[in-house]
């Protein structure tokens, strides 16, 4: 059964983008800017607002036509009536290359024969080429797949297989530029083919333990992969690349999969599996600037990996000369954590850690990926908290032998702070967290599988897998200062409540500014003395009237400290120690909108987000605003649902947005 891969975006009626637009002057939330709007002449089903993240080229279809417009200028582009131009009343398979800005359209093959496939002009609309030669689905390999994402730049093919061969095929002009004939050394529904991204080669999968590899370029049989791997065009993927950049050292370190095709070493596993692979990865050290290569190892990785989005659990971390390769363990006591040296890439040894906590029951098992903060280096001792057995444990870091273990510490499902100052490893423990649950239900045997960012469902017969993500927000919450040579508790949360006259049973965060430990709690802010938890000062933010914070940041270019709170944000001038900016606002518990932006983590104070109206424990989310972190104004407020579509309504860097009520589209600038 086919996986549904394409949803409606959310819609608003008139009526309902009238009211909400009302409902926002009258809260006195701003709007945001109005960049352009666009007329469509029918409402789109298949292809719905599909665009380039610049916003320029946007695609809109029914069965029956098709249309794109440009989103900056607000204009139509092109439109087509597919029984007008191509002689067919309507097409169900319809597929955008969004690289080379070309469109496929075709009909079902039949086992009479195989469909015109007809490839369409996406600046002008125009048709550059038509063919009947190439299969639609054959064993594993989709049309519908390898022709939105196998496509090499440099010759601007495509890769099209009939059952006899396959070629690469220049997708402007429907040239061969090579073909390989081929025979099946196993059935037919093993075959597969693929350009590896990185490699520049062209996999054939003909039988089950059978492949043969080809040069991208011009097709010729290679048995040694190794040399065409492009270091080039894998470093300019930063999306998909696992690099890790050490700046102390002038070099970079790649963590590169078997196959390397995007996320690499999940590309061949297909499904969703809570087993945990153990796979050969390759660790590449290169000199920054020259891209020299210095060293390269190899390690048997285990990880596992989101259900939904197929992502692995795993991190790479750099810490005084270590390279540490965060992971799963693998059925062993002293595995989980791999410490390599940063100038030989030798492993220095080994230790247990988890990327992931779960906690399984008979028909529903919930993840909690990365509940541990990263390990720590301090005075030649490695700290690492280890969520099994609820200890934190250090280790020399040179030889990996146990120095101490502490005593068990609350059962906290997230550890978001380690830091270490003044003779002691300070943790920070209880958080709100993401996770993943699996539920298995049994039916009626009606079930079809369907994949979003945020569920999934397999069907098995009469039974199916349900996976969300879910938002977890009720945890035990404190403060535990251990020495780092003895593992002792040098002071707590418990003792600061006493010195304090603070109850202190909700952490928001803590950072270590200046050799001071900024700590804030749902209703005062601290500043403590790491060595003796001793409070130096503190900040009366209860003053400002925005009810209890429940989470802080803080911006070390910046120098200051965001808290969220209740009924607004507050900014703090770290150095200066007091209350630079506040914005009133209502603000519900739950990570930054940010992030649902189109924007990396390092636009989290450019772009600074929050959920001002919803149910974060129910993932319901009303509605959300933008927020001017350096002028501490509310840029504007608009409906959430748009944060969390099948498919993205954000440009690029978060600079604007779109709306529809199905046939009106409107482009809105956020900043």
């Amino acid at each position: 059964m086919k996986t549904l891969s394409n949803y409606r975006p959310r819609l608003l009626s008139i009526a309902a983008v009238f009211f909400l637009f009302i409902n926002s002057i009258l809260a006195g939330d701003p709007v945001f800017k109005e960049l352009n709007r666009v007329k469509l002449p029918f409402e789109p089903s298949e292809k719905v607002y599909e665009h380039t993240q610049d916003f320029r080229f946007f695609l809109c279809s029914t069965k029956s036509d098709m249309l794109m417009f440009d989103g900056i200028e607000g204009k139509i582009l092109w439109q087509k009536n597919f029984e007008k131009d191509f002689g067919n009343k309507k097409f169900s398979n319809q597929f955008w290359n969004q690289d080379a800005n070309v469109i496929l359209v075709f009909d079902e093959d039949t086992r009479k024969g195989i469909a015109v496939k007809y490839f369409i002009d996406g600046k002008t609309g125009k048709l550059l080429w038509q063919s009947d030669k190439y299969v639609s689905d054959y064993g594993q390999y989709e049309l519908s797949y390898g022709f939105e994402n196998f496509f090499d730049l440099s010759s601007k093919g495509v890769l099209l297989p009939t059952k006899e061969s396959v070629d690469l095929v220049e997708v402007n002009t429907g040239k061969q530029i090579w073909s390989r004939k081929f025979e099946l050394s196993g059935k037919a529904k093993e075959f597969d083919c693929m350009i590896l991204a990185y490699y520049n080669l062209v996999k054939i999968t003909t039988g089950k333990e059978t492949a043969i590899y080809l040069t991208t370029t011009d097709g010729k049989e290679v048995t040694d992969i190794e040399p065409y791997f492009d270091l080039k065009k894998y470093l300019s993927d930063r999306k998909f690349a696992t690099i890790l950049p050490i700046k102390d050292k002038n070099m970079y370190v790649i963590m590169q999969g078997e196959t390397n095709r995007k996320l690499s070493f999940l590309g061949s596993l297909g499904g969703v599996s809570t087993d945990i692979p153990k796979f050969l990865m390759k660790f590449i050290a290169y000199e920054e600037g020259t891209n020299k290569k210095l060293w390269q190892k190899e390690y048997k990785i285990s990880f596992v990996w989101d259900w939904i989005t197929d992502k692995p659990y795993y991190k790479l971390y750099y810490s005084s000369g270590k390279i540490f390769v965060e992971h799963a363990p693998f059925l062993k006591a002293n595995d989980g954590l791999t410490v390599l040296d940063v100038m030989t890439g030798n492993k220095l040894w080994e230790c247990y850690y988890s990327t992931y906590e779960m906690d399984s029951k008979l028909t529903k098992s919930i993840v909690t990926p990365f509940p541990a903060p990263d390990p720590l280096i301090y005075e030649n001792a490695a700290y690492v908290v280890d969520k099994t057995k609820n200890k934190v444990s250090a280790y020399n870091a040179e030889s990996g032998s146990l120095i101490w273990e502490s005593e068990k510490y609350p059962d906290a499902k997230k550890i978001p702070t380690l830091i270490a100052a003044s003779g002691n490893i300070i943790m920070g423990y209880g958080g709100d967290a993401l996770i993943v649950t699996k539920t298995t239900q049994t039916g009626s045997g009606f079930c079809y599988n369907m994949h979003t960012e945020n569920k999934r469902v397999e069907c098995y017969g009469k039974s199916m897998d349900i996976y969300k993500r879910g938002y977890n927000n009720s945890d035990k919450y404190g403060i535990i200062a251990y020495d780092a040579k003895t593992g002792k508790i040098a002071w707590d949360s418990e003792s600061i409540s006493k010195k304090a006259k603070d109850k202190f049973s909700f952490i928001a965060g803590m950072s270590l500014v200046e050799g001071k430990l900024f700590c804030a709690t749902d209703k005062n802010f601290f500043i403590l003395d790491p060595k003796t938890g001793d409070v130096l000062s503190s900040i009366p933010v209860s003053k400002e009237g925005m009810g209890d914070t429940w989470k802080m940041y803080y911006f070390p270019e910046k120098q200051e400290i965001i808290l969220n709170c209740d009924n607004g944000v507050i900014k703090i001038d770290a150095i200066g120690s007091k209350v630079k900016g506040t914005v009133k606002i209502k603000n519900i518990p739950y990570y930054p909108a940010t992030y649902e932006m189109n924007v990396g983590p390092e636009s989290l104070y450019s772009d600074y987000a929050i959920i001002i109206d919803g149910n974060p424990e129910k993932l319901k989310f009303d509605r959300f605003a933008s927020i001017d972190l350096d002028k501490m104004v509310v840029r504007g407020s608009e409906d959430a649902g748009i944060l969390f579509d099948d498919y993205p309504h954000f440009s690029t860097n978060a600079e604007m947005y779109f709306k529809s009520d199905g046939k009106d589209v409107v482009i809105f600038k956020i900043k």
